[in-house]
């Protein structure tokens, strides 16, 4: 399939890569504001057509499927010209930078017949998406909670964008989204219970922790930050055991579900005592010995650190005539957003 891309920042250029670790994709244009920086990624790439806006991409018929690479705040208005030019549109997360412009852009795609999904990769990964799939069998009884966090510090000088609500800044927008779009992954539908945060001077979300509860009445207590560093993963907790996600959250390396008998009776440690037991307890807590007892356990390894889930799930919508993706449905891409945006609301008031 041959992709079109708008933007040439670094998630673009992740993208390019990715495709061409894919059989039967590649990147064919490129779009970007400026001329020389789309002539430079062209050349960089081997990508043979250059446009300088997403409208005059999408209309170019070498492209099928348009991936809308830009900032946060220049989303609705890339989405909105690709899918006014009928072409398929795989959108970088968020899908826009509040729930109405996200609305705006399913509307519209739906109102033409046009493929449309937010690149919210993680749902794509197998590592997710098998995990969540055992929950939701049962393999660790009744959902009761989720705890996740997100949390890596950056700087104004190394990541502007973040630090600027015109560009759609803040913790909540490129952070927050991944665990509230993963909770509701599993839990269906979430209501905003509780916020607390930290703003900066011009009212950038820094850091917010949610208190997220479903209709059964399950709880996502989630935590996400630009000005500190947090333990960045994922725990499910059942009422028949956990299903766990270690670092990076977005695209963990495995996962680790352990069930616990409710009814098992409590025993008692036995064994040796002293420097003897001393010596076994540190040779369990080994990271190495951890992730041995999780490989004879079952528990799979898969690979991380690209985008190719996320193509090939586009891709294979395509094929199938699609419109939407099941694994990243538009309604729930509108819901996070909404939840984001009465997050902020109830921060900016509070400050």
């Amino acid at each position: 399939m041959r992709w079109g891309i708008v933007g040439t920042g670094a998630i673009a250029a992740r993208f390019v890569t990715a495709c061409q670790r894919l059989p039967d994709t590649e990147c064919v244009a490129v779009s970007s504001r400026t001329a020389a920086n789309g002539q430079a990624f062209a050349d960089r790439y081997g990508i043979g057509h250059v446009a300088t806006n997403a409208g005059d991409l999408a209309g170019q018929d070498a492209v099928d499927v348009v991936y809308v690479a830009t900032p946060n705040h220049c989303h609705v208005d890339d989405a909105l010209a690709v899918i006014d030019a009928g072409k398929p549109v795989l959108c970088e997360k968020p899908l826009a930078t509040n729930a109405d412009d996200a609305r705006r852009i399913a509307g519209a795609a739906r109102a033409k017949g046009v493929f449309c999904m937010e690149g919210m990769w993680s749902l794509c990964t197998p590592v997710y998406t098998q995990a969540f799939q055992r929950v939701a069998n049962g393999d660790i009884g009744k959902v009761r909670q989720i705890e996740g966090s997100f949390s890596v510090p950056q700087t104004p000088e190394t990541m502007p964008r973040l630090f600027d609500s015109a560009t759609g800044g803040g913790a909540l927008l490129d952070r927050g989204v991944y665990l509230i779009a993963l909770s509701m992954a599993v839990l269906g539908d979430l209501h905003l219970r509780h916020v607390a945060g930290d703003l900066a001077p011009n009212g950038v979300d820094l850091a917010a922790t949610l208190i997220l509860e479903s209709d059964t009445g399950a709880r996502a207590v989630l935590s996400t930050a630009i000005d500190r560093f947090g333990d960045n993963s994922l725990t499910i907790e059942g009422s028949t055991g956990r299903c766990v996600f270690a670092e990076p959250v977005t695209c963990p390396a495995s996962y680790a579900l352990t069930r616990r008998d409710p009814s098992a009776a409590f025993r008692a440690p036995a064994g040796a005592s002293g420097p003897v037991a001393a010596l076994k307890a540190r040779l369990r807590r080994n990271p190495l010995a951890i992730r041995a007892k999780q490989a004879l356990a079952g528990n799979q390894k898969f690979l991380t650190g690209g985008l190719e889930n996320e193509i090939a799930e586009v891709e294979r919508c395509l094929a199938q005539g699609l419109l939407e993706s099941p694994l990243v449905p538009l309604d729930r891409s509108i819901r996070t957003l909404a939840i984001i945006d009465e997050a902020r609301k109830a921060l900016s008031d509070r400050h």
